[in-house]
This record gives C-alpha cells, sequence and structure tokens, in this order.
C-alpha cells in the first residue's frame, strides 16, 4: 500500500492542475486592461482553486521567504507582483489549452469547483461568526480543500473519472483507497506540505472528513474547514448530521447555519452565472452543475488565440530586455523557472571567460549566497554532473545518469545547498558557446514529472540562453565603443595634465622655498597664492571625468576600480601630493574584478576622500589606499575600498556628526559638505560606509559596494 501511495504522489504534478477556462480568460482580460488592480486581482483568482494553489506554491518558494508567513490571497498577490502572476496566468492557459479536458472531466471539474467555492464561502462566515482571528485564511484553505480531487482527475483521468462516475463528487474516501491506495484529502495535504507554509492548512483539508468527535480538541482552522465542508454539500447528506455536528463543534443552532446557507448558495449561484455555469434543483434536492456546451466551446477557443498569440514563452521573454542589470535579468529566470516546473530551490553557475571554470554565482537575497561563490568546478568530463551536463549539452540529473563512484564531493555539496537530495542541470549552451549551468533540486518523488517535462525545460533553457547571450554581446559592444571613445580623450586629457602640472609643481615648490625665506614676514599672501594654483590644480584634477561616458549609453559599466585608483593618485602626485612631499601607498588586491558601477559617482567619492586626507596630514604625511575581494556583510557580496591617512585623526566635533553638514574646519572657501555628498554618492551606489579615526594615529574610511558584475 506504502509502494502504490508513493507512485501516485510521485506522478502527481501540483503545477498542471486545471482552472475554470472562463476564470482564466477574465484573468488574462484583466491583465490587459491598465486600470485593473490587486483587489480585482484577487476577487477573479479567489474564485479558483487550481489558480490559487500555483500562485501559493510560488509565493512561499524561497524567493519570498523574506516576507514570512503568507496566508491573506491580497497579500500574496502584492508581493508576488504582476510579472510573476502573468507568467503563472500564461502557462495555465497554454497548459489547459494543450492538455485538453474531456467534456466528462469538465463535468467534474465544474462540480469540485462549485463544492469549493461553496466551502470557501462557508468557512469565512463561519470564521467571522465565531471571531477566528483569520477569516481570509478559513476562506483560501476551504477554497483549496479539495485539490486533492483536482489532482487526481488531472494524472489519473480515466481511474478516478470511472469512480467518480459510480459515486458522485463526494466519493467516501474508502472508495478512493481501496481503488488507488490514497484519498484525495491526503493528496490534498501532501501538495500543500510541499509549500512550507506554517499553521495547520494542511491539517484541515486532511481531516476534512473527520467525524466531530475525533477533531474536537484540534484547532480551530481544521473545526471550521471540517464543518464548512459539510455544509457545502448538505444537499447530499442528511442535514440533521449536519446541524448536530455544527453543535459539537461551535454550538450552533439550525436557524443561524439555514440563514447563511442560503447567503452562500445566492453567492455562489451568482458567480457560477458570471462563469457560464449553470446551476439546477431536480426533483430529489441534489444540485447538478454543468456549463452550456457552446458557451465552453467559445471560451475553449479564445484560449486557444491567447495560447498562440502569448506562445509559452512569451510572458518570460517580455520580462528580460536589454536594459536591466545582469543580476535582475538571472534572479527573474530563476523566479520563472520556479513558477513554471514547480521547483523549490535553484542556483546558477556561469563559466569564467577566462579559464574553463564553472563558478557558483551568487544573487541578491538568495540563501547560501556566501557559500555557493566559493564554489567551483572544472570543465573536465566526469568532475561533476553539472559539468558533464555543459560539456554534454544535455539536460541530466542525479536519478537517472551514471557518474563516478562514489559520486563527487561537489555533487553533495551542491545538493546541500539546495536543501535536497538529487539535482537537476539544465545547461545554457548556444552556437558552442558555453554559458552557465542552472542547477534545480530534486526529490526522488520528482523524477517522472521531470522526465516528462525535459522538453519544456530545454525549451526554456534555450530561451535563457538565448537572452543572456544577447544581453552579454550587447554589453561587449557597448563596451567597446565606450573603451574607445574614453582612451582617445584620456589620451588627450593626460597630455594635458602633463603639461599642466610640471609648471604647477615648479611653482608649489618656489613658493615653499619663498615662504621658508621670507619666514613669518607674508605668510597670508603666499598662503592664497598656493591655495589658487591648488584650485588649479584640481580643475585639471576633473579634466580626467569623461563625458562622453553617459552619451555613449550610460554611466554604470564594469569599471576597473584598482585603474581608477591608481590613475587618480598620479594625479594628486602631480598636484597636491608634491608639494608637501605626501606619500601615496597602493595595496591594491589583483583579484578584484571589474565592478558594474558609476564611474563619475566613485571617483567623485574617491577624491573627496583622498583629497581630505591629504588635507589633513602635515607635511611628509602618508596616505595608504588598498582593496579587498569578496568581503561579506550578512549574506551580500562587496568589495572594499580602504583610504587611511596618518595625520592627527578627526575632531571630535567632526566625528560625532560625521556624515552631516557642519561647520568647516579648514577655513574660508569649503563649505563642510564634503562628506556629506559622499554618504550620499556611496549610499546611491547600493554601498555602505565607515570611518574609524584615533587621535594622532589617523583616519581610515572603508567602502563596501556591491560586487555586481
Amino acid at each position: 500500500m506504502e509502494t502504490a501511495m508513493s507512485k501516485i504522489l510521485s506522478e502527481i504534478d501540483p503545477q498542471q492542475l486545471p482552472a475554470i477556462p472562463k476564470v482564466l480568460l477574465n484573468l488574462i482580460e484583466a491583465f490587459q486592461n491598465q486600470d485593473t488592480g490587486f483587489e480585482d486581482l484577487t476577487r477573479i483568482i479567489s474564485q479558483d482553486a487550481g489558480l490559487s494553489s500555483k500562485i501559493l506554491s510560488a509565493a512561499n518558494s524561497p524567493f519570498y521567504q523574506q516576507f514570512g508567513e503568507l496566508k491573506n490571497l491580497n497579500r500574496v498577490l502584492i508581493i508576488l507582483g504582476l510579472e510573476p502572476l502573468k507568467t503563472i496566468t500564461m502557462t495555465s492557459v497554454a497548459q489547459q489549452f494543450f492538455n485538453q479536458i474531456s467534456p466528462s472531466q469538465q463535468n467534474y471539474l465544474e462540480i469540485i469547483w462549485f463544492r469549493s467555492l461553496a466551502c470557501a464561502h462557508f468557512a469565512r462566515r463561519l470564521a467571522k461568526l465565531i471571531g477566528f482571528e483569520s477569516p481570509d485564511q478559513a476562506y483560501l484553505t476551504g477554497l483549496l480543500h479539495r485539490i486533492g480531487q483536482l489532482a487526481l482527475l488531472q494524472c489519473f483521468s480515466k481511474e478516478y473519472g470511472a469512480l467518480l462516475n459510480d459515486h458522485s463528487e463526494d466519493l467516501p474516501e474508502s472508495f478512493e483507497k481501496k481503488t488507488l491506495g490514497i484519498s484525495h484529502c491526503e493528496i490534498g495535504a501532501y501538495i500543500i506540505d510541499t509549500w512550507n507554509i506554517p499553521g495547520f492548512l494542511a491539517d484541515a483539508v486532511l481531516y476534512q472528513n473527520k467525524a466531530s468527535q475525533a477533531i474536537l480538541d484540534s484547532s480551530t482552522l481544521v473545526k471550521l474547514i471540517n464543518l464548512a465542508a459539510q455544509l457545502s454539500r448538505f444537499d447530499r447528506q442528511n442535514s440533521a448530521v449536519v446541524y448536530a455536528e455544527a453543535h459539537a463543534l461551535f454550538g450552533l443552532g439550525q436557524a443561524i447555519l439555514d440563514e447563511i446557507a442560503v447567503d452562500v448558495k445566492k453567492q455562489v449561484e451568482q458567480t457560477a452565472g458570471s462563469l457560464g455555469i449553470a446551476v439546477a434543483k431536480p426533483e430529489d434536492g441534489t444540485t447538478v452543475i454543468r456549463a452550456k456546451l457552446e458557451e465552453r466551446n467559445a471560451i475553449q477557443k479564445r484560449l486557444g488565440k491567447h495560447a498562440r498569440d502569448l506562445a509559452f514563452l512569451g510572458a518570460i521573454a517580455r520580462n528580460n530586455d536589454l536594459s536591466e542589470q545582469f543580476d535582475k535579468i538571472l534572479t527573474t529566470l530563476l523566479r520563472d523557472l520556479n513558477i513554471l516546473f514547480g521547483f523549490r530551490s535553484t542556483a546558477v553557475f556561469l563559466v569564467n571567460p577566462e579559464k574553463p571554470m564553472l563558478e557558483g554565482y551568487p544573487l541578491p537575497e538568495q540563501n547560501n549566497a556566501n557559500l555557493l561563490s566559493n564554489l567551483s568546478i572544472e570543465l573536465k568530463p566526469n568532475r561533476s554532473l553539472v559539468a558533464n551536463a555543459l560539456l554534454n549539452q544535455r539536460l541530466l540529473d542525479s536519478y537517472q545518469t551514471t557518474l563516478p563512484d562514489p559520486i563527487p564531493v561537489i555533487d553533495r555539496q551542491i545538493c546541500r545547498l539546495l536543501e535536497s537530495e538529487g539535482m537537476l542541470a539544465i545547461p545554457l549552451s548556444a552556437n558552442n558557446r558555453h554559458w552557465g549551468v542552472i542547477v534545480a533540486g530534486l526529490a526522488p518523488t520528482d523524477q517522472l514529472q521531470v522526465k516528462a517535462k525535459r522538453g519544456l525545460i530545454s525549451l526554456f533553457a534555450g530561451e535563457a540562453t538565448r537572452i543572456l547571450s544577447n544581453h552579454r554581446v550587447a554589453g561587449e559592444r557597448i563596451r567597446e565603443n565606450i573603451d574607445t571613445m574614453q582612451s582617445d580623450f584620456q589620451l588627450q586629457v593626460k597630455k594635458i595634465i602633463h603639461e599642466a602640472n610640471n609648471p604647477l609643481s615648479i611653482i608649489n615648490n618656489y613658493l615653499y622655498l619663498l615662504n621658508l625665506k621670507l619666514g613669518s614676514d607674508s605668510p597670508q599672501e603666499i598662503g592664497l597664492i598656493q591655495e589658487e594654483i591648488n584650485r588649479v590644480g584640481e580643475i585639471i584634477l576633473r579634466l580626467s571625468d569623461t563625458p562622453t561616458q553617459e552619451s555613449a549609453g550610460g554611466d554604470s559599466g564594469p569599471i576597473d576600480i584598482n585603474q581608477t585608483l591608481s590613475d587618480l593618485i598620479a594625479l594628486f602626485e602631480g598636484g597636491l601630493f608634491a608639494p608637501r612631499r605626501i606619500e601615496a601607498n597602493l595595496k591594491l588586491d589583483d583579484r578584484l574584478p571589474k565592478i558594474a558601477v558609476s564611474k563619475s559617482k566613485l571617483k567623485q567619492i574617491l577624491t573627496n576622500l583622498i583629497k581630505n586626507a591629504a588635507e589633513a596630514l602635515p607635511d611628509g604625511g602618508q596616505v595608504t589606499i588598498s582593496t579587498r575581494d569578496r568581503v561579506y556583510l550578512g549574506n551580500h557580496c562587496y568589495v572594499e575600498i580602504q583610504i587611511h591617512d596618518d595625520g592627527p585623526g578627526l575632531p571630535d566635533t567632526i566625528s560625532e556628526q560625521l556624515f552631516r553638514p557642519v561647520t568647516s574646519t579648514k577655513g574660508e572657501g569649503h563649505s563642510g559638505l564634503g562628506l556629506t555628498i559622499v554618504k550620499n554618492l556611496v549610499d546611491e551606489l547600493a554601498g555602505t560606509i565607515g570611518c574609524n579615526s584615533t587621535p594622532d594615529e589617523g583616519t581610515t574610511f572603508q567602502i563596501f559596494l556591491p560586487r555586481t558584475l
């Protein structure tokens, strides 16, 4: 029996649960209306259990874990956002159109839908009546209480359809277990458990048919759904039994239940009518739910048009235009992969362009990002399942692929990071160029589902590769154009700076010697001359900012921070440092990659800090500038820039309000806004800045910038 249950569970695919076609159609048309709000979307989606389950599954994936427990459907939709909702909707349309539901299945789908919606309304009304803390959670649980039936109808249409035909939709659990080895309540609870939602939602679905005596001491949600499920079908049961159960569970009498039932039936029948589903009541008192054939065909035809127009991956392609940053594109691709195929955890390995290695690529808000960034795999046969997938350009998984025994340690580490027993490796490769591999965590029960979806996963991988390739190629062309323009411009600037710095340095040196000769006779006049010469030096220094960056397609691009620092120090040595014999020391991490950051903002930050350090030093002081790659603050990866001077340290008046406007201690001509500007610019770059200053030992500024390549 346990084997039969495991086999059925392995074939259940929650991503394929059918929805009422008219609900899908209404949702598509709502997306096309610019005035549609999240409340409108919630109203439409909350009419259908299959669609709601897919959205809940997506919302409880690792991408959205930072938002905590999600029980309210409206909040779920707001957190997911419109693009993921569109992806789920369009995928559901494509699945439903290409997996045509037979007329008999459609009849049962409409009956299950009717009972589910009735249970949801009963659950919310009862929740409000007894003062339950979350009526919306009760509604959602009631809506999902029959998703096990939807799963069985989708995956075992012939066998389960025969059972439904013999016993109606109120099929006893004993018959399901006898025939299939498992009940729809157990399947529904299993599906909900995979979403990792805290609380008793899965229990409420599992125990919906238990006798009241068995659940008297259980949670309120379990008792609510148990009673609501019975009320949703009491035209097919002994009403006296239902009234007795209601009294035993909540002390409710018949009169109030009858009043609620009248309101709920009216609501559900109105909703059914709006969706083209007719509700009839024969003489025996049972309810017959059935859509008109011509209306079904018309709706199916309109869904087909949407499926052809939008195509399976249309939503993904729209999400990824070339203007977006690389990290955002990768995050969106992984999110869509999880939504489309139901993966719980995914990660990316990208090929190092300089050597045959796959390297873990951490993304913002990703679990274990710091650990992933430390993983690398040499691109050689049998080093790893991940390497083999890319070298062979084939989807490979842990359960159907032969690898050396024992399994490579790196594969075990990846599975542990994905919190799974196995994994699926999806290569990203096109035109004999390898880009990387997406790895998805797999459980043993996922094998059959993955096997059935291999073609679509390969299609997704091809589209993902095209998007990444276009982004990288376009970026390379832009960078080449910018590099050419910058090289020409900088060549001219360097000539001007070199020619101007020589006479300025000579004048500064003579002023220094003249000051020594004159002593205290005219220090003020000489100081004014030196100040004006230094100002000329600063004007020349600003010539190194390249105006062509913005006109060539944006200021944010891969910047060599080490080279930028070297260029700045060369300029300072020819101007501000030389007359005062200030020594500059560079300790640069040669592993530092190029970072996607605004060069103009970065140079403004560095110029202000280096200038401040120099002005704080006595003659003969030292400025030390260092860089460091891969510094982790929490789960985020940064590069660090450190600027240290061995001067007297910051005054207490400055330290106490370091990054706020202050009265400058440098005299006339200084605004006191330097560090405030630095802090604001660092914030704009999504970075962090800190300062450590000790009297007579000097001051150190630390800048942490996101390691965005």
